[in-house]
């Protein structure tokens, strides 16, 4: 992570961390930095585990009761996003 001069920007930083550190994209230097920053900071605990349970609750969704336009709609939009995450690489 890059030098931040407090620890509001710091937690600001570590927040756009929580998708590469929970599928074991960042780097371990990275990661172990995130992991420290965990054990001292609740308040990016709790939204590390609201992340966590919003994946979850994703995961539980039966797409079966969606309807057809939102559906194609939610496939475009991660599409697009999994195109825009391979590009950054």
């Amino acid at each position: 992570m890059p030098k931040v001069e407090s620890d509001k920007e710091f937690c600001e930083q570590a927040t756009r961390l929580v998708t590469d550190y929970l599928s074991g994209d960042l780097d371990r230097q990275t990661a172990e930095i995130f992991e420290a920053h965990l054990k001292q900071c609740p308040d990016c605990v709790s939204f590390l585990e609201t992340y966590k349970g919003a994946i979850r609750a994703g995961k539980s969704l039966d797409f079966a009761d969606l309807p057809v336009s939102m559906e194609t709609r939610l496939r475009e939009f991660f599409k697009e996003r999994i195109k825009l995450g391979r590009t950054k690489k």
